[in-house]
């Protein structure tokens, strides 16, 4: 009788607890492990250019140019980033609210010692020029990934327009797009051991004093987050695809864990879009245009952040944050989340942009500083499940959605 092998979920889940068991336990002393989880990383981003290039190109050149189709693509997308990024802030805002997080905390004074410069927020006009791409060679090179779809995506429009001579590259860039697939695959069988390693350093490097005097914000936070990824997420899949919720989580759960351990929605993409295809049984220009451009525009996770954080920095300084405030706060997140990639660095730099905007002293986010890199770790899990439930209700408006993949009842055919 053959023995049953253990599949690479459950080695990933393994890794991400023996991880924290082995950071908590040893401390800094094996941080330098962390080496292994950066060349699973680098190796990850080395598949990101040819898949993006490739599968956007594919993905816009298989419609043929027919623009009504790529324009009911682009509203639906558009509708669904916006609408699930105002939830996300909106429920970000009332449990803020609730929980009171900036209220009682006593941080370390050595958290408020570093000035943080101040930063102003971009006009709309600014945000919709710099998705614009002047070199594409540029956008690759720095991994702009806004830049990066919108060349591929005109790029396979002119394909499509080509005739014969088009359709034979775009045959090409689908073979090659099926290389990048493949290297995922290969790639991910040394998750389980990355995923280790990065669990195992940052549990080792971060400690639990810094978490204490900050513990009601992150608990604030986590319970936003994690409210976004299993009852919003859960609900667009169940009402717009029709499909079980519990199915989709456990068919999305190794990209969420990639996501939790590298913290980054980025760096996931590549699992996401093979999860969507093998798992999930969300067709190939669906997944190809639609999760790209939600690694771009669609961070409910920062979106969230950013609300409940400007929450617990006007609770903090006492400062009155009314209705008007929030609404405000509301308007500046979702303009800020769209245009994420305008802006350079991480969450930290956007809430900057934020806090400035609705009038919060930017000082501020030297209280999250030290625990930034856990709260993290959760917005990349929200970033990446809202990504893949909407690329599973736009394959189901579509028509281009297996439910047998889906339920796991027949393996999806990769081209």
């Amino acid at each position: 009788m053959e023995k049953k092998r253990m599949s690479l979920t459950l080695k990933i889940f393994i890794g991400m607890t023996l991880g924290i068991f082995f950071g908590w336990f040893f401390g800094d002393k094996i941080s330098s492990i962390k080496i292994i989880g950066d060349i699973f990383l680098r190796l990850i981003q080395m598949a990101i250019i040819p898949l993006i290039f490739t599968g956007v190109s594919c993905a816009i050149g298989g419609l043929g140019g027919d623009m009504k189709k790529l324009g009911r693509l682009g509203y639906k997308l558009l509708i669904f980033y916006v609408g699930t990024t105002i939830i996300a802030i909106v429920i970000g805002v009332g449990i803020g609210n609730i929980f009171q997080p900036g209220t009682g905390i006593t941080p370390p004074t050595d958290l408020l010692s570093s000035p943080v410069s101040e930063i102003s927020a971009p006009s709309i006009s600014e945000v919709i020029l710099k998705m614009v791409p002047k070199n594409p060679v540029d956008a690759m090179a720095r991994q702009d990934m806004f830049q990066m779809v919108i060349f591929s995506a005109f790029f396979g429009l002119a394909l499509s327009m080509l005739g014969d001579a088009g359709t034979r590259i775009l045959s090409a860039f689908s073979v090659i797009n099926s290389a990048a697939i493949q290297m995922i695959t290969i790639i991910m069988k040394m998750a389980p051991y990355a995923v280790f390693a990065l669990m195992t350093w940052v549990t080792g490097t971060v400690g639990i004093e810094v978490l204490i005097p900050l513990a009601k914000y992150l608990v604030t936070l986590i319970i936003a987050l994690i409210l976004q990824t299993f009852v919003i997420c859960g609900i667009v899949v169940w009402g717009i695809a029709r499909v079980s919720p519990i199915q989709f989580y456990r068919r999305s759960l190794n990209a969420m864990i990639v996501a939790f351990t590298t913290c980054s929605s980025a760096a996931s993409l590549p699992i996401s879009i093979e999860t969507a295809q093998r798992n999930l049984g969300v067709g190939k220009t669906i997944s190809q245009f639609a999760l790209p451009l939600g690694a771009t525009m669609n961070s409910d996770g920062t979106a969230m952040f950013h609300a409940v954080a400007s929450i617990m920095i006007a609770q903090f300084f006492g400062i009155e944050f009314g209705l008007t405030e929030q609404i405000m706060l509301v308007f500046f997140a979702v303009l800020i989340g769209l245009g994420g990639t305008a802006v350079p660095g991480g969450g930290m730099v956007t809430l900057a942009i934020v806090l400035n905007a609705v009038g919060l002293p930017i000082e501020g986010i030297a209280l999250l500083a030290g625990v930034d890199r856990i709260a993290e770790m959760f917005r990349a899990v929200l970033n990446v499940t809202d990504d893949l439930s909407g690329a599973v209700a736009i394959a189901a408006w579509e028509k281009d959605f297996d439910k047998e993949v889906f339920y796991g009842r027949k393996e999806a055919v990769l081209d």
